[in-house]
């Protein structure tokens, strides 16, 4: 079964513009790769100041106060969901991901009783 997803990457802000491109493109063609078919991959912010720092990982483990948001909307089959998952878990040059289901955008929140 395909369902709709959207996926949040937060990207170094210390790589280049062109090496942010690239890192969105190996995401976007590992998708296809998987039967999936990407409908939207743009810089949501460019450069944004964080709350609190975010660690890099693997060994340097570099303290980053920015970051550059990628947003990629995307069609793909459920059983496929684990190994896009594991490909964006080994990029180096992302410091988080958040993949979501967009199947169900609205949400039913019940009225309080006071």
């Amino acid at each position: 079964m395909e369902r709709n997803y959207e996926c949040m990457l937060i990207l170094r802000p210390d790589i280049p513009e062109a090496e942010r491109e690239k890192v969105a493109n190996q995401i976007g063609e590992k998708i296809k790769e998987l039967k999936g078919q990407v409908k939207k991959s743009v810089v949501w912010r460019n450069l944004r100041d964080f709350h609190y720092f975010l660690r890099s990982k693997g060994a340097e483990r570099t303290k980053y106060y920015k970051g550059s948001y990628w947003l990629i909307e995307f069609i793909l089959p459920t059983e496929e969901l684990d190994d896009l998952k594991e490909v964006i878990r080994l990029e180096e040059n992302i410091l988080r991901s958040l993949i979501l289901n967009k199947e169900n955008d609205k949400v039913n929140i019940p009225e309080s009783k006071m």
